[in-house]
């Protein structure tokens, strides 16, 4: 359904009547309404506003049990809706004119006249720093380091060592 709501406050009533449908509701006098979801029961007056659970009270928009009640007395529940909620009410927030901040101040002569130089570099505290720094591929590679190969202290050949040794 369309609304002249913004699109996140229509959305949010969307989700809040899709739980609404699951409420029990009955009439308790002309401006009393007693609704049951669940385990829970609440009372919406619809005259002032108001449910027993307060979030109807605090948000300024039509809880689950509030749009449970405007279901059953076919009511709008865009009524219900704290005028601020409203598309119209966001763009004459805005509608007045804004005024820029004003940039034809001039720049006094001593500011103007100033160099603006670097600081100057000092050495950092601690121990400084003796090779260079490397790049991630040298990083890489030298993880990858080949191996020694054994030599055997016995026969001298390589591939195994003295313990595994059989020519000896």
């Amino acid at each position: 359904m369309k609304t002249t709501l913004t699109r996140g406050v229509e959305k949010l009533l969307e989700d809040r009547v899709s739980g609404a449908k699951q409420a029990t509701v009955q009439t308790i006098d002309s401006r009393h309404i007693q609704v049951i979801c669940g385990s829970s029961l609440h009372v919406v007056n619809l005259d002032s506003k108001r449910c027993t659970c307060r979030r109807f009270d605090i948000d300024k928009l039509p809880c689950v049990h509030a749009i449970a009640a405007v279901e059953h007395k076919n009511v709008s529940r865009v009524s219900l809706c704290h005028p601020y909620y409203f598309g119209q009410f966001l763009g004459n927030a805005y509608a007045g004119s804004v005024m820029p901040n004003d940039f034809a101040v001039p720049v006094p002569d001593d500011v103007g006249i100033q160099v603006c130089t670097p600081p100057i570099p000092r050495n950092q505290p601690g121990r400084p720093k003796i090779s260079r720094m490397k790049s991630c591929l040298e990083v890489a590679s030298d993880k990858k380091r080949r191996r020694k190969q054994h030599t055997c202290s016995l026969c001298k050949k390589e591939g195994h060592n003295a313990k595994t040794c059989i020519n000896h």
